[in-house]
């Protein structure tokens, strides 16, 4: 079954005013690079890089931090100092846990750690040492030892689109979220195969090379389509306009050719 876009928030940015006719100018999904939907966006980092970050260490609450009580408008504590400065009422924070970790699932070899985004808050207020910090966002539950970094040009703002377009070739290595059924819009990590590069905005089409029978390979099973939203060794993307729902790690990637309307 084709499970074509939902008008879920993000798909209904990213159509807004354009009717059928409209030539594509820019990324198809715009919405996607906005800062506030890369927060929601995980990265596969060196897990060794953020072990002694800074981290939630209480709540607003009588209770303790459960899976339940932290949530968007909460209140959390976290240390004053963050990564060497002071925090200020008004500095945007991203909670974040160090997930699983990320193997290349065609060579097994270890790609990183799974860095997954809890939720985003901003500065309230600052007692003693330590910073009171309203939720804003919240994509999972946001739990006592949660890891705390700013927001800024690393994480939080749309990094550049247009460059990079071309023969990118390379493999699905893994998930956002593990599931047997992907639907549009879930978050994927594309490793380019040597020599290749993706860039912000650019669109790949996700498959699985044809079966061989009696000699002759039949073509290839086209899986849908993805749009990455942050490069890298292990870049970001999100899927849209998916054919077959059962994506999953070593699946493979290839650039599409750009729009001849744009």
């Amino acid at each position: 079954m084709k499970h074509r876009i939902g008008l879920s928030l993000f798909s209904a940015l990213a159509i807004a005013g354009a009717g059928p006719a409209a030539a594509q100018t820019g990324p198809p999904l715009a919405a996607l690079l906005e800062a506030d939907y890369l927060l929601s966006v995980g990265e596969v980092v060196d897990a060794a890089r953020w072990r002694e970050s800074a981290s939630v260490v209480g709540a607003a609450a009588d209770t303790m931090v459960t899976e339940r009580s932290q949530t968007q408008f909460d209140l959390l504590y976290v240390p004053r100092v963050v990564a060497g400065r002071t925090l200020v009422p008004g500095d945007m924070l991203q909670f974040f846990r160090l997930d699983r970790r990320i193997d290349d699932p065609t060579t097994r070899e270890p790609l990183g750690t799974l860095l997954l985004p809890t939720g985003v808050g901003r500065v309230d207020s600052l007692a003693g040492e330590t910073a009171a910090v309203r939720v804003t966002l919240a994509f999972h539950p946001i739990l006592l030892g949660d890891y705390v970094r700013l927001v800024g040009e690393a994480n939080g703002s749309p990094p550049g689109a247009g460059e990079g377009v071309g023969s990118a070739t390379g493999t699905v290595v893994a998930f956002q979220e593990e599931k047997a059924i992907h639907p549009p819009f879930d978050k994927l990590f594309l490793r380019p195969a040597a020599g290749g590069r993706v860039a912000p905005g650019q669109v790949v089409e996700l498959y699985r090379p044809g079966p061989v029978r009696d000699g002759v390979r039949l073509p290839d099973l086209i899986l849908g389509k993805a749009m990455v939203v942050r490069a890298g060794g292990v870049a970001g993307a999100v899927s849209f306009e998916l054919e077959q729902a059962d994506l999953a790690p070593g699946d493979l990637y290839r650039a599409l050719p750009p729009d001849p309307g744009s």
